[in-house]
């Protein structure tokens, strides 16, 4: 064997060594406990949980992580902010957990972004075989807004009354599982020792056997019309905000059909009651209530519900709220229904950007800091918008930019640029839309709720 070679295979059998004694030293594991994280941060953007510097996924508000098994060690736990753009990602807050065998862990990020820290609970893990006809439901008071509250839980049309309560809860508190035959169930939120007082009676919710799930009440945000929300996560991760019967979906409607008239709408072919009378070419109406289910609006000539202008389904979820779009040509009228879904944030505005211009195929949408010239060198945000296209909600850089359109593959702006100067917090809607000059669009910004 050559010296050098002799070198290298030494250093070989050093590093094995090394690393046998490393590995003999560590603990053995005998089991595996399961870990789950929660957002219950109201103002927060998506936040990554990780296990040590490992993410296990991001988590929006209202969202968990489901249960991940580790074996049963030591590990740190941590939430952490997404980065945005070239900044760094920030940890918000972390936890060390020597996992138990067996044993099932939820980490809850809550507080304020400024001051966030963990709420953390453990329990046996559930243990079915599939003959169980019961399920287990625990439930835990997430929400540093909410005061003192008792919580009903009980068969469909079962009214509260003072004493069935399942407990009288305030911030932090939790009931652990507790077993329910399966059937269907409904939640009621009352105030305290006051049950003619209810903040929440939540629709039907089926329950299946031989499974679990957390009921949890979390600080309420402009996304849902009810005054409380009142989230069931089960074991996967999967979150449901439960609906109130008694808060309608919100709905407004904005005219984008250039070179249609003006039109009154109608509900469900109800002609006697206009609900969005008079909308003219880019204009928004107010909000109004409407069911959660499937819908027709029906648009009339103004004045005339005899006169049709066109007919459509919309749909908005329970307790939700809504913009529906009118657009295209007089020849491909359509719908397009937005869900008025942001929240403000702490940390940076949102905006989205939909495209109901119909006078080109598709367009280019640059967003920039003010006078970047438009030139080879700049990519698009958005590439190839065609009419109806749409963004959700992303983040936005709070600081002035300026929102320029050309056609598709060109860089002549074919709409005045909109200049945008948005704090954290804003929620911003902009809509493109055709002018009377068939090269033309415009850009315009409407409130968001």
């Amino acid at each position: 064997m050559k010296p050098s070679l002799r070198k290298v295979a030494g250093l070989l059998l050093a590093v094995f060594a090394v690393s046998a004694c490393s590995e003999s030293s560590r603990p053995v594991a005998t089991g595996k406990g399961s870990i789950r994280g929660i957002n219950a941060l109201v103002e927060s953007p998506e936040v990554n949980f990780l296990i040590e510097e490992r993410s296990l996924g991001g988590l929006s508000y209202k969202q968990g992580v489901g249960f991940v098994d580790y074996d049963d060690l030591e590990y740190t736990f941590n939430f952490d902010s997404f980065p945005f753009n070239d900044q760094p990602a920030q940890r918000l807050a972390s936890t060390s957990i020597d996992v138990v065998a067996d044993t099932s862990y939820s980490m809850v990020l809550t507080g304020t972004l400024a001051n966030p820290s963990i709420m953390m609970w453990e329990e046996p893990e559930a243990n079915f075989d599939g003959t169980e006809t019961y399920f287990e439901m625990d439930f835990v008071h997430i929400s540093p807004q909410t005061g003192e509250i008792d919580l009903y839980f009980a068969t469909t049309d079962t009214e509260p009354a003072l004493g069935n309560e399942i407990a009288t809860l305030q911030y932090g508190d939790r009931i652990p599982y507790r077993q329910f035959e399966s059937g269907s169930y409904e939640i009621i939120v009352t105030a305290p020792d006051d049950p003619a007082t209810v903040l929440l009676k939540s629709l039907t919710i089926p329950a299946s056997p031989a499974s679990r799930v957390t009921t949890a009440i979390f600080d309420v945000d402009p996304t849902i019309t009810a005054p409380l929300a009142v989230v069931l996560i089960n074991n996967a991760g999967a979150a449901t905000t439960l609906a109130d019967a008694r808060y309608p979906s919100q709905l407004r409607f904005l005219h984008a059909a250039f070179g249609t008239q003006s039109t009154d709408v109608y509900y469900d072919g109800d002609y006697d009651n206009v609900i969005f009378p008079d909308i003219e070419f880019g204009e928004l109406s107010a909000y109004t209530d409407i069911a959660a289910a499937g819908a027709t609006l029906n648009l009339t000539a103004v004045g005339d519900p005899a006169t049709p202008v066109f007919e459509g389904d919309v749909a908005l979820p329970a307790n939700g709220w809504g913009t529906v779009l009118f657009g295209g040509t007089p020849d491909t009228l359509g719908f397009k229904t937005l869900r008025d879904n942001a929240r403000p944030l702490a940390t940076f505005p949102v905006a989205r950007i939909t495209n109901m211009a119909g006078n080109f195929d598709s367009i280019d949408v640059y967003i920039l800091a003010p006078d970047t010239p438009i030139d080879d060198e700049v990519v698009p945000s958005i590439f190839n918008a065609v009419p109806g296209f749409g963004t959700d909600f992303l983040p936005f850089l709070p600081e002035p930019r300026e929102i320029t359109i050309t056609e598709n593959r060109e860089k002549t702006a074919i709409a005045a640029p909109l200049l945008l100067d948005a704090a954290a917090g804003d929620i911003i809607d902009i809509i493109v839309l055709d002018t009377a000059d068939p090269s033309t669009l415009e850009l315009r910004v409407f409130d968001s709720h």
